[in-house]
């Protein structure tokens, strides 16, 4: 990643979108340490709560991760240990974290699978993820993700196993556990829909920097960035009839081996003027909070 500058307040959520491979979870992993090696934190500042957690050690970390920042990931049954029950695996955290033992962890644990509506959560919490639907592990999931009442959590894809209706009730739940906590949420996703439904702010990504980023409103009503506008364009409308449906042509370039300049030109339809330049575009303000960065507005 690169240049990568965003900000979430509590109680908000930001909708981080844009083609696989643009560097969305590696963003987020970044702001839990936790980048998988051979990658590494070059330089910059992740700011949480006023401390840079760039400068934190790791044990610093182990005690913010899970308590202050958490994740759900985007398949459960791989996140989810097959060998412990689930209310062993949303008890580990709070015992670690908030220091619970006995029957008042226990009664934690049956209070957190019964805020994401685990059915029967007196008696399922004995039981094994194999033994619970691909919607009830992911609320499992985000049990353990919410179970010490962190201030940022970070939800990638996580509705991407999950049919219509299930991701429906997850959305729902995910954005009423919010309004009750008042968390901090970045939403990781490919689907504009759910960044309709569930977020205040978004950040376009393209190839590991942020190329847009605006109110939601205002990136529905006015993408300026040709990215933006063709993410948009992909998604289907129905009150339109066409014979062949929009894609972007080309594919996301190689992080491993970017060209100088916009890495989007080779794919952009209105690239002109400075956009061959190898310099690549500077942040633009260009009113309600919105920003971009393309030749078009630099």
């Amino acid at each position: 990643m690169d240049g990568v500058d965003f900000s979430v307040e509590q109680g908000m959520a930001l909708g981080l979108v844009g083609e696989s491979g643009c560097g969305k979870s590696i963003t987020c992993l970044s702001v839990l340490r936790v980048v998988p090696e051979p990658g590494r934190i070059e330089g910059g500042e992740i700011l949480f709560r006023g401390e840079d957690l760039v400068k934190k050690s790791e044990p610093e970390m182990r005690g913010i991760r899970g308590k202050h920042i958490s994740m759900i990931l985007q398949d459960p049954m791989s996140s989810l240990n097959p060998a412990y029950s689930v209310g062993e695996q949303v008890a580990e955290a709070i015992r670690i974290h908030q220091r619970l033992k006995g029957r008042s962890l226990w009664a934690k644990v049956l209070e957190i699978l019964r805020l994401v509506r685990i059915p029967s959560a007196e008696s399922r919490m004995y039981d094994y993820p194999h033994m619970f639907s691909g919607g009830m592990r992911q609320r499992v999931a985000g049990a353990i993700a919410v179970s010490c009442e962190p201030g940022l959590l970070i939800a990638d894809e996580p509705t991407t196993s999950l049919d219509v209706t299930t991701q429906a009730i997850f959305l729902r739940l995910l954005k009423d556990i919010q309004k009750k906590s008042g968390l901090a949420m970045i939403f990781i996703t490919h689907d504009f829909g759910i960044v309709a439904k569930m977020c205040d702010q978004v950040a376009v990504m393209y190839a590991g920097k942020i190329i847009e980023n605006a109110p939601v409103r205002e990136i529905f009503n006015n993408p300026r960035h040709p990215y933006t506008r063709a993410l948009m364009d992909s998604v289907p409308k129905l009150e339109k009839k066409v014979s062949r449906l929009f894609n972007i042509p080309g594919q996301p370039p190689s992080l491993y081996d970017l060209a100088a300049g916009c890495a989007f030109k080779p794919r952009c339809p209105s690239g002109e003027g400075k956009c061959s330049s190898d310099e690549f575009p500077p942040v633009v303000e260009v009113g309600n909070g919105h920003r971009v960065r393309c030749w078009k507005y630099g």
